[in-house]
Formats: structure tokens, C-alpha cells, sequence
């Protein structure tokens, strides 16, 4: 049995042990909290500082977990990527027509939330930055990272269509996945310059039936 005094000491050891951190869930935590900041005050006007505030933590603590923002903002597009592919993956899975799937994708590309608007309104600064010389490498690696998980997905559909008569056998792939892309860049920036105006819902049907009506008839 245990002394007292060996008791005691292991009560005080047990209550001094440091708390077990889950380095990824932190990580998410404090990116959740920066895009929203770094969407509404800018990218480049966004300190560390700023972002350890707003996470309530020291600034030493959030280089602990990122270098830089451009770090900060790949997470967040990571982690909104894997989500959107996880459910998106589980409604592909009954699913067997590919201009079903593509349907699928368009409407969930188009699906517009709290997330993608802050990404987006960050996005479209560097954007602007990179069209003036004055960003650097980290975020078209951002971009390029996010671009090409999507444009591999779109490809894969692209091809699987193509082998059951659906497109074309000479269809540039990923081209086509490019330039679907680009378009779904280019709907969600007229919605977020207009969203009073702007019936995305409408406008996603009307992108979803003409894809599927130039599908139908070969691309």
C-alpha cells in the first residue's frame, strides 16, 4: 500500500502534468479563426498578432503551429476541400452516370457557404496582389494545391464519361476540367459582388441543364 506522503506526491504530480494538446484540432481552431479575421480586415493588413487575439493565444504560440499565413490559409482550404470531397464522395458512391456526377460537383461547387465567402474574398486579394507583382511563391502554391485536387476530380469524371460514349473520345480532359473550373470561379464572383441580384440557385440549374443537355448530344 501507498503512504500517505506517497500519495500526496503522486496527487501533485498528477496535477502538474501538461495538457495533452491535439496538434491538428488546434491548428484547425486557430486557421477557423484567422480566415475569418484575414477576410475581413485583408490579408495584407492581418498581423500574427492580430491572429493570436483573435485566437486568444500568445504570438509565440500560433508560429508554434504556422510559419506563415499563406500556411494558415492552405489548412482552411484543406480542410474545406476534404469536407466537401467526404460528402461529396458519399453521394458519388449512388450514383453510377458520370453527367450525373458532374451534375453532382457543379451544384456542390456552387453551394455557397459562410466558409467559401471568407476564402473567397481572401482568395480574390491575392489575387489581385499576384496581378501586381507583389505576392510570392507560398500562394500560388495555395492555389495551385487547391486547384489541382479539384481539377484531378473533374478529369477522372471527365474520362469516365468518355469511356460510356458521353463525350467525345477526342475531349481534352483536363482542359474541359480547367475551364469548368474557371467557370465556377467566375459564377461565385458575380455572386459575391451582387448577392441581391445574383439567383445562384438559378443560375446553378441553368449550368447544371446545359452541361448535361451538351453532354447528352457529345462534347
Amino acid at each position: 500500500m501507498f503512504s500517505t506522503k506517497q500519495s500526496k506526491t503522486t496527487a501533485q504530480q498528477g496535477a502538474t502534468m501538461p495538457k495533452i494538446v491535439n496538434r491538428e484540432k488546434k491548428r484547425s481552431e486557430i486557421a477557423q479563426k484567422a480566415i475569418a479575421l484575414l477576410a475581413r480586415k485583408g490579408f495584407q493588413a492581418t498581423t500574427i498578432q492580430d491572429i493570436a487575439d483573435a485566437a486568444g493565444l500568445g504570438k509565440g504560440t500560433i508560429y508554434h503551429y504556422f510559419k506563415t499565413k499563406e500556411e494558415i490559409l492552405l489548412v482552411v482550404s484543406e480542410e474545406l476541400f476534404c469536407e466537401t470531397a467526404k460528402s461529396f464522395g458519399a453521394a458519388l458512391t449512388r450514383i453510377d452516370e458520370p453527367l450525373e456526377k458532374l451534375a453532382l460537383l457543379i451544384e456542390e461547387a456552387l453551394r455557397v457557404t459562410e466558409d467559401v465567402e471568407n476564402l473567397f474574398v481572401v482568395y480574390t486579394e491575392l489575387w489581385l496582389m499576384n496581378l501586381r507583382g507583389n505576392s510570392d511563391d507560398d500562394f500560388m502554391i495555395v492555389i495551385n494545391h487547391l486547384h489541382n485536387d479539384l481539377k484531378n476530380l473533374v478529369t477522372r469524371m471527365i474520362e469516365a464519361g468518355k469511356k460510356q460514349g458521353l463525350f467525345e473520345a477526342d475531349t481534352d480532359s483536363a482542359a474541359l476540367a480547367a475551364y469548368l473550373i474557371a467557370s465556377f470561379d467566375g459564377v461565385v464572383a458575380h455572386y459575391m459582388m451582387d448577392k441581391k441580384n445574383f439567383d445562384l440557385p438559378r443560375i446553378t440549374r441553368a449550368f447544371i441543364n446545359f452541361f448535361l443537355r451538351q453532354g447528352a448530344g457529345k462534347l
